[in-house]
């Protein structure tokens, strides 16, 4: 899981990295925590997140962010804008290498989430 050592000593923006979800809600009192006593402003939120569309639901404790089916994957987008992220980094390549050859899967992940995206916000 990524850490909330003491991003507010470190930056402008927080960018967590592959965490589950209810993960951040845990994690962003206390990094309020941090600026406050280090009297900094606290971090802008810009988390890096895995993009794995699925076609069924993804229900397993410990679900990633950004993990699931688009329906799934558009609630973590919108969750994060709650939570204070006015960007997000999708990452839909996973952890083998050659996934990069093939970038297909992952050029069409990012298109169905941005055409969702686009159609929801109009």
């Amino acid at each position: 899981m990524p850490r909330c050592a003491g991003p507010s000593a470190l930056g402008d923006a927080w960018h967590p990295l592959r965490f589950s979800a209810g993960w951040l809600d845990e994690r962003l009192p206390r990094l309020r925590s941090l600026a406050y006593e280090q009297k900094r402003p606290v971090p802008a939120l810009a988390p890096r997140i895995v993009l794995r569309l699925t076609e069924k639901p993804v229900t397993v404790a410990g679900r990633l962010v950004g993990e699931g089916t688009i329906d799934q994957v558009m609630e973590d987008l919108d969750r994060l804008r709650i939570l204070g992220a006015d960007t997000v980094i999708l990452d839909p390549v996973g952890d083998d290498p050659e996934e990069t050859r093939h970038p297909q899967q992952a050029w069409q992940a990012i298109a169905t989430v941005a055409a969702r995206w686009n159609w929801e916000k109009k």
